[in-house]
């Protein structure tokens, strides 16, 4: 995988919120690199947080 910061946000985003919907958010750094890894990571607190709805 290239350093690409866009490159690597762009691939850790559908691990991140696949993690997230399997609860399983700590397997991100057993099969990802970890420069995917880490941003994967932050897509899943994410997608944790409550969002507001829409006024």
């Amino acid at each position: 995988m290239e350093d690409d910061p866009q490159k690597l946000f762009t691939e850790a985003c559908p691990h991140g919120l696949s993690a997230r919907l399997c609860q399983d958010v700590d397997a991100l750094d057993s099969c990802l690199p970890p420069q995917a890894a880490k941003p994967a990571g932050k897509v899943s607190e994410v997608l944790e947080e409550p969002q507001a709805a829409p006024a």
